[in-house]
């Protein structure tokens, strides 16, 4: 299954991480996943220091994804890349 592989070099601003929910919904839409599962991934990368993996449904769906990362305003603090 494709998907895209991301970390995220936090913005903190006390216990919250500026332009986060923007990522969220992206996962949300082009990676079809649930709203606790994408808050939980952005954390993890956000709060954690993690690189996680995203499956997403198709090829196409993980282009959009990383398309729709690369636009966000947060995007220079975001490292992201397609892997199948």
């Amino acid at each position: 299954m494709p998907g895209i592989e991301m970390t995220i070099e936090p913005d903190l601003c006390g216990p919250i991480s500026v332009g986060t929910v923007a990522v969220v919904r992206a996962l949300m839409t082009h990676a079809g996943v649930a709203l606790e599962a994408a808050v939980a991934l952005v954390d993890r990368c956000t709060f954690g220091g993690e690189r996680v993996t995203v499956p997403v449904p198709s090829s196409a769906g993980a282009r959009a994804l990383l398309d729709a990362l690369r636009q966000l305003p947060a995007a220079s603090r975001i490292s992201a890349a397609l892997y199948d």
